[in-house]
């Protein structure tokens, strides 16, 4: 081939190797695309694809012209261009690869972090069920009355008003009062008199903040009385209400 032919092209080459600087210069400044302005990482690959696809162009055209004439330097330059489209295509893959496996290994670590929380909050949850067992098993609170009376003494009424308020702590336990009475008196009085005893603590809790539903009260009268009539100390033992604790279904 002659001269004519091959200096322009190599002319054309080096003039080819600047053109994407001022192309994506002159798209920022005169179009105002906005994918031009995100930022000096996406606009620097952006001029790469351009110039590789621009600078595939030009080798095929300089290939193509110097096998085929002018009429390959067409077909060259094309066939450039697509070559060094498919290179910037390439390119791209591998970056959008190597990003994915980044997200993939930090999901991963994420998912350990939160195993970890989970597997410590079970053990947290599990050591404040068994401090709440062992409350309700091991605590017992006694109200005694004095005969045939269902009133409640001054520090009795105290003390019950600040149980109520450490109830409404402890939301995981419920209360269980259970009245009793002494064997003066006749059954049916005895038992109408155990649920008079039962219902006035309940009531002091409840004005306490302690929800009813959360509250369990029976009555048993002389049912269970341990003391004869003859022992008067004794029988005093009889006149009380029982308050237990036990754990809410699952709480």
């Amino acid at each position: 081939m002659n001269r004519v032919i091959i200096f322009p092209l190599i002319a054309c080459m080096t003039w080819l190797g600047s053109v994407p600087i001022h192309a994506a210069d002159y798209l920022n400044q005169d179009l105002g695309i906005e994918q031009w302005q995100g930022g000096s990482r996406e606009k620097a690959a952006a001029v790469e694809n351009y110039s590789q696809e621009w600078q595939g162009g030009g080798i095929g055209g300089i290939a193509g012209a110097l096998l085929a004439g002018p009429p390959g330097l067409i077909v060259g330059a094309a066939s450039g261009v697509l070559m060094g489209r498919n290179s910037a295509l390439t390119s791209d893959l591998h970056t959008t690869r190597q990003e994915v496996e980044q997200l993939r290994k930090q999901s991963e670590q994420d998912a350990s972090k939160l195993d970890v929380l989970a597997k410590q909050l079970a053990k947290a949850q599990d050591a404040s069920q068994q401090q709440l067992q062992a409350v309700a098993n091991g605590f017992i609170y006694r109200v005694q009355f004095r005969s045939k009376q269902s009133v409640l003494e001054l520090h009795d009424q105290q003390a019950l008003k600040a149980l109520s308020k450490s109830l409404g702590k402890l939301s995981a336990l419920n209360v269980h009062i259970h009245a009793f009475a002494d064997q003066r008196g006749s059954a049916e009085e005895n038992q109408l008199l155990s649920m008079a005893r039962s219902e006035a603590v309940a009531h002091l809790l409840i004005a306490g903040g302690v929800a009813a539903e959360r509250i369990e009260s029976r009555a048993y009268g002389e049912s269970s009385a341990r003391y004869p009539r003859s022992d008067n100390e004794g029988m005093g033992f009889d006149r009380q209400v029982v308050i237990r604790f036990c754990l809410k279904e699952n709480s």
